[in-house]
């Protein structure tokens, strides 16, 4: 070889170390005739390879198929090719280091080499890419995903990916036959179908949230009918899977707060109620009536407030207890409620202090035979257990004028109007003439 063909060759030599990719070139004996510095770096090739006749079955390198399982030499993507002429692409396999263990993954690629005028084989060109960080991703990735799936399978709530181009479930978890019903199948045969569990007044809102674009994330709570045909509250928590700039998936998770809804509802009754006897509280009573007179200024209507108060009930807690006295006011409650019209609104003030909302009267006539009906009803004798008794009550009467008075002061002057009826007698109806000097603040009786 010439002065000018070395430069030539050490030249082609050195462009083939720059490179990234692994190139190794065998004779048709196996043996290696060339192989650049990345080849020698991840086939583990020694840099005396060419003194030692080193070649595809290098006794240091022990290669692995795309399962980590030795690979036989007769396996090797260069000896197929050798022996068959069959190039191969993307062939995974694993270098191991000795000593340490560590293994190199390569995507390898063969091609034939020939003679370009005999057309005669001559060897093999075999090039290497190193994907081991891929493969880790890639097994990081799958370990993540196995982890998720295990969690999801045995997940308690719902969990779902619903794919937007077209409609349809990608994945539904387990837990839907057990909060629904209904099996995996029947959702990913329809995507439609959830559709058909939801509530008729909570579709447009189901249907409204998947079609969002904004991307809201507070919890959507809506009802959905089980298989059984009952009805639950299910709260979804959805997100949007976007790639590439483009919406693609929603993910959510359903969680069945059936209990939670029936909890917050008993704890919202406990608020705005009298535990004693279940009627609404002064709180709840301030609220409606504050919201009557609001309609009342809008369109001019007769209100009226009745102030309720039992007449002599400290000697019945004195005389027969607390128990008796509690069970006492129970009946009366009710016996308010019977003596009440249906669009009337009643509640325990505290003690023994009742008060009722009369709204939309004909007149002021209409209020006082209401407050008549409540007197005649809670004096019907009562038997609690201690003998036949009878209770009574003195009722205040103060009539809206057209929302120019609030709620409290209306109140404060049906209550006026109860004091003067104890004063007269008890067990009767007056009605507010104004104010009086009455202290509103000494003991009843």
């Amino acid at each position: 070889m010439n002065v000018e063909d070395a430069t030539a060759h050490e030249k082609f030599e050195l462009l083939l170390d720059s490179l990234g990719v692994g190139i190794v070139v065998f004779g048709l004996d196996g043996k290696i005739q060339t192989a650049n510095l990345r080849a020698r770096e991840v086939l583990n090739i020694p840099d005396i390879w060419h003194d030692n006749a080193g070649g595809i079955y290098h006794p240091d390198v022990e290669v692995l198929d795309e399962d980590g399982r030795p690979l036989s030499p007769d396996s090797f993507p260069a000896v197929k090719t050798l022996e068959t002429g069959e190039p191969f692409a993307n062939f995974v396999q694993g270098i191991r280091s000795p000593g340490t263990g560590h293994v190199t993954w390569l995507l390898c690629g063969t091609h034939q080499l020939r003679d370009p005028y005999t057309r005669k084989a001559t060897g093999v060109i075999c090039s290497y890419v190193d994907i081991t960080e891929q493969r880790a991703a890639q097994d990081s990735l799958r370990r993540s995903e196995e982890r998720f799936r295990l969690f999801a399978e045995n997940a308690a709530d719902v969990i779902y990916r619903i794919g937007l181009s077209p409609l349809r479930f990608e994945y539904i978890n387990p837990a839907v036959q057990s909060i629904l019903g209904y099996s995996r199948d029947d959702f990913y045969r329809n995507p439609q179908f959830v559709f058909e569990l939801i509530h008729a007044d909570d579709v447009e809102a189901a249907r409204a949230r998947f079609a969002d674009l904004d991307g809201a994330t507070d919890p959507l709570i809506i009802r959905m009918t089980r298989r059984d045909g009952e009805i639950i509250h299910t709260e979804h928590r959805i997100v949007q899977v976007v790639e590439y700039g483009q919406l693609v998936a929603l993910e959510g998770i359903l969680r069945d707060v059936t209990a939670l809804k029936a909890a917050e509802a008993d704890l919202s009754h406990l608020a705005l109620h009298d535990s004693l006897t279940g009627l609404p509280n002064r709180r709840h009573l301030l609220d409606r009536m504050e919201r009557a007179l609001v309609r009342e200024r809008r369109d001019p209507s007769v209100l009226a407030v009745l102030y309720i108060d039992v007449d002599r009930f400290k000697v019945v807690n004195d005389n027969l207890g607390h128990d008796v006295g509690d069970r006492l006011l129970g009946v009366i409650a009710r016996r308010i409620e019977d003596g009440l019209r249906p669009s009337d609104f009643v509640a325990r003030l505290g003690g023994d202090e009742f008060a009722a909302v009369l709204l939309e009267l004909n007149d002021e006539r209409e209020a006082s035979m209401v407050a008549d009906r409540v007197l005649a009803a809670v004096a019907e004798p009562v038997d609690l257990g201690e003998g036949e008794m009878v209770a009574t009550v003195s009722i205040g009467v103060a009539f809206g004028d057209f929302g120019r008075a609030t709620a409290v002061e209306l109140l404060r002057r049906a209550d006026l109007a109860m004091y003067k009826a104890k004063d007269h007698g008890r067990a009767r109806v007056e009605i507010y003439d104004g104010p009086t000097a009455r202290d509103p603040l000494r003991a009843r009786a």
